[in-house]
C-alpha cells in the first residue's frame, strides 16, 4: 500500500494540475496566495503557494509610444497564444521544482516519526507476545500441577482397589472354607436321612399290618351292626311318637338322639373303642366330625382352660362341614342386648339363637389356627356369606380384640368387618374409637370401630319393620346401612381341617 508521504504528494500535484488546467480557461485569478489544507489520519498539512505573475499585453496607443510616433502594429494572435503556453509552461516548471523540494522535505522530516512508530509498534508487539507468553507459562505450570493431582488420586485409588482385591481374597477364602464344612454336614446329614427313611419304611410295614388287622374287625363289627339296627330303628320311631310341643321334651329328644347316634359310632368302632369313646373329649366339631360323626346338631365340647364342659352347635354339612357356630339369630327369641360378663360367658340355647362366648372362642382360636363363616339371609329369601382364611380372637385383657385376614365370599365387593385391631364393646364397657359411645346408640354386643359397617348383634325387627333401622342386624356391603336382616349364622373351624 502507498505510504502516507507518498498519498500526500499525490493529491497536492492533483490540486496543481487542477489549478493550472483551469487559468487557461480564462478564470480570473486573483492577487492572493493560493493556500491548500489536507487531513491525513490524525495531522493536517496546509500548503502555501505564491501565485505567478503574468504580464499583461500592453494596450495599443499607450503612454510609452512617443507623440508623434505612428501607432505600432498590434500582435498577431498566434504569436500571443504561443507567448502565453510558454508563460504557463514556465509556472508550471517552477511549480514542479518547488513540489520536488517539497517531498524532500516532507521525507526529511516524516521519516524519524515513521522509524519511532515502528519501532513503537515493534515493542508493544513484544510486550503483548511476552505477556501471551508468561500467561502460557502460568497456564502450563497449572496444568502441571492439576496433572500431578490426577496422578496422585491414580495411585490412592489403585492401592484402595489392591486392599479391596486382597480382602476380597480373604473373603472367597473364608466361604471356601464355609462351604466346604457345610457339604461335610450335609453328607452327615443325608446319612442320618438314610437311616430315617429306614426307620419310616420299617414303621409303615407295621402300621400295614395294623390296618389289616383293623379291617378285619371292622368287617366283623358291621355284621354286628346289621344286628343291630333293627332295634335301634324302632327306638327313633318310639322317640319320635313320644315327641310334643314342649321344649323341655324337645331339648331331651335331642339328647336321646346325640345319644343314640353316639351308641351307633360305638357299636361300628367295636366293643374294644367303646370305653375310649366314652372318654374322649373333644375340643370343637371339628375333632367331633373327625371322629365319624356326620349330622348337624348340639354337642359336647371340652375346651382347654375351660373347666365346664360347653354344649354346641355343630354344622357338620356346609361347605365340608366341621364348623362350631359362635353366633345365631333367627327369629329374636333371644336378647341380645347384653352386658359384658354375659357377652364373655355366653347366653342362649345353641339349638336357636344363641352367643357361644368369647372367652371360649379366644381359647379355641389362641390354640390354633381358625377361619370364620359369616352367613346372612334377608326378607326377601336371598342368602350370602363372608368367608375369612383366618381368625382370632384376643384375651380379655386385650378386649377381644378382633383379627381377620382373606376375605371372600357374595356378601359384598368388601368387608363389612374392620380387620385388625378392633375391640369389642357392649353398653357397659366403651372401647370402641368414637366418643359417642357405639354400643349404646346401636345396641347389643360388637367389634363397633367407629361405630361400623356391621352389626349383627343388634335388635331384631320383623318383616315390615326392618327398614331404616340403625340399630338392627346391619352387614353395609349387602342390604346397605339401615336394612335389619332375617337371619344369620357366625361359625369356625381349624384351617387345616
Amino acid at each position: 500500500m502507498p505510504s502516507g508521504p507518498a498519498m500526500l504528494l499525490g493529491s497536492f500535484l492533483l490540486m496543481v494540475a487542477t489549478t493550472t488546467v483551469a487559468q487557461p480557461r480564462g478564470q480570473k485569478v486573483s492577487r492572493s496566495r493560493w493556500i491548500h489544507r489536507i487531513q491525513q489520519g490524525q495531522c493536517s498539512y496546509t500548503f502555501v503557494l505564491p501565485e505567478p505573475c503574468l504580464p499583461e499585453p500592453e494596450p495599443f496607443g499607450s503612454s510609452n509610444s512617443l507623440p508623434g510616433d505612428s501607432p505600432a502594429d498590434p500582435p498577431p494572435l498566434g504569436d500571443w497564444r504561443s507567448q502565453r503556453v510558454r508563460q504557463l509552461e514556465k509556472v508550471l516548471e517552477n511549480n514542479t521544482l518547488w513540489l520536488q523540494k517539497l517531498e524532500r522535505y516532507i521525507q526529511m522530516n516524516l521519516k524519524p516519526e515513521l522509524t519511532q512508530a515502528q519501532q513503537h509498534m515493534v515493542q508493544n508487539q513484544t510486550a503483548t507476545v511476552l505477556e501471551l507468553g508468561s500467561n502460557l507459562l502460568n497456564q502450563t505450570t497449572t496444568q502441571a500441577h492439576k496433572l500431578t493431582n490426577v496422578e496422585a488420586q491414580v495411585l490412592n485409588q489403585t492401592s484402595r482397589m489392591k486392599a479391596q482385591l486382597l480382602e476380597a481374597s480373604l473373603s472367597t477364602n473364608k466361604l471356601e472354607k464355609q462351604l466346604l464344612l457345610q457339604g461335610i454336614e450335609l453328607h452327615q446329614l443325608q446319612t442320618r436321612n438314610s437311616a430315617l427313611e429306614t426307620r419310616v419304611l420299617t414303621l409303615e410295614t407295621q402300621q400295614q399290618a395294623e390296618l389289616d388287622d383293623i379291617r378285619d374287625e371292622k368287617e366283623r363289627l358291621q355284621h354286628l351292626l346289621g344286628r343291630q339296627s333293627g332295634a335301634l330303628a324302632g327306638l327313633e320311631r318310639s322317640l319320635r311318637a313320644a315327641s310334643s310341643n314342649s321344649s323341655l321334651l324337645q331339648r331331651q329328644q335331642r339328647q336321646l338322639l346325640e345319644s343314640v347316634q353316639r351308641l351307633v359310632q360305638v357299636v361300628a368302632q367295636g366293643p374294644a373303642s367303646a370305653i375310649k369313646a366314652a372318654e374322649q373329649m373333644f375340643q370343637d366339631c371339628a375333632e367331633i366330625q373327625r371322629s365319624g360323626a356326620n349330622a348337624s346338631g348340639t354337642y359336647t365340647i371340652h375346651v382347654a382352660n375351660v373347666t365346664k364342659p360347653r354344649k354346641v352347635f355343630c354344622d357338620l354339612e356346609t361347605s365340608g362341614g366341621g364348623w362350631t357356630l359362635i353366633q345365631r339369630r333367627e327369629n329374636g327369641s333371644v336378647n341380645f342386648q347384653r352386658n359384658w360378663k354375659d357377652y364373655k360367658q355366653g347366653f342362649g340355647d345353641p339349638a336357636g339363637e344363641y352367643w357361644l362366648g368369647n372367652e371360649l372362642v379366644h381359647q379355641l382360636t389362641s390354640r390354633a389356627t381358625y377361619s370364620l363363616r359369616v352367613e346372612l339371609r334377608d326378607w326377601e329369601g336371598n342368602e350370602v356369606y363372608a368367608q375369612y382364611e383366618h381368625f382370632q380372637l384376643g384375651s380379655e385383657g386385650q378386649l377381644y380384640r378382633l383379627s381377620l385376614s382373606g376375605y371372600s365370599g357374595s356378601a359384598g365387593r368388601q368387608s363389612s368387618l374392620v380387620l385388625q385391631g378392633t375391640n369389642f364393646s357392649t353398653a357397659d364397657a366403651d372401647n370402641d374409637n368414637c366418643h359417642c359411645k357405639c354400643a349404646q346408640m346401636l345396641s347389643g354386643g360388637w367389634w363397633f370401630d367407629a361405630c361400623g359397617l356391621s352389626n349383627l348383634n343388634g335388635n331384631y325387627y320383623s318383616l315390615h319393620q326392618h327398614m331404616r333401622k340403625l340399630n338392627g342386624i346391619r352387614w353395609h356391603y349387602f342390604k346397605g346401612p339401615s336394612y335389619s336382616l332375617r337371619a344369620t349364622r357366625m361359625m369356625i373351624r381349624p384351617v387345616d381341617l
